[in-house]
């Protein structure tokens, strides 16, 4: 698989998983209700697009991603932390990793599993990486601050967003990576260029 961003089928699955992005943090459809919590999905498309085209890609994507959260923050910050998220330590350098964790965890598993479950664990790396690394940053330069705004101690906090939220996040990134991942390929072998 060609994995050049150089190209137009490749530049244009770039820009059109970059589209889809902003449409999920522009609309409701970024957060999937799930009982009492909501399970993001924004950061699934900058995932796909370091599996399909490369570490590379990812790394742009992810760094568009961060700008979007960065901006988010700014212009229509919801919960009581997000304006910690104007830092770019926060909202944009932990985002530059997914793309890329998720290509070299799809490569090296690849060999071994081949694509269903290559893809899967890709997605649910991508999800744990985006999450442990923002909170990772937000401990590091806001720790105090976070426990502050909260009224509760971080590591409690910590604790309930990786028992809810992230294992959620990682389950339907798992998901939609592998199908996503399996429908580009399959499309790719039928239309090679």
């Amino acid at each position: 698989m060609n994995r050049s961003i150089k190209n137009t089928r490749n530049l244009t699955f770039l820009a059109l998983m970059l589209a889809i992005t902003i449409v999920l943090d522009l609309t409701p459809l970024g957060a999937v209700p799930l009982g009492s919590i909501s399970a993001t999905v924004v950061h699934i498309p900058t995932i796909i697009a370091g599996v399909v085209l490369g570490p590379v890609a990812g790394l742009i994507l992810g760094t568009l991603l961060g700008i979007t959260s960065l901006i988010h923050a700014l212009t229509r910050p919801m919960t009581v932390i997000d304006p910690l998220f104007i830092n770019p330590l926060i909202s944009v350098l932990p985002r530059m990793f997914i793309g890329v964790v998720s290509y070299y965890v799809y490569r090296f598993l690849y060999k071994a599993v081949k694509a269903p479950a290559s893809s899967f664990i890709a997605g649910i790396a991508g999800s744990l990486t985006n999450t442990g690394l923002v909170f990772l940053m937000l401990y590091l330069v806001y720790a105090q601050e976070v426990v502050e705004r909260l009224g509760i101690a971080f590591k409690a906090m910590l604790f309930s967003v990786f028992t809810t939220n992230a294992v959620a996040e990682a389950a339907i990134s798992g998901i939609l990576t592998m199908a996503i991942t399996l429908a580009h390929n399959k499309y790719s072998k039928i239309n090679k260029e």
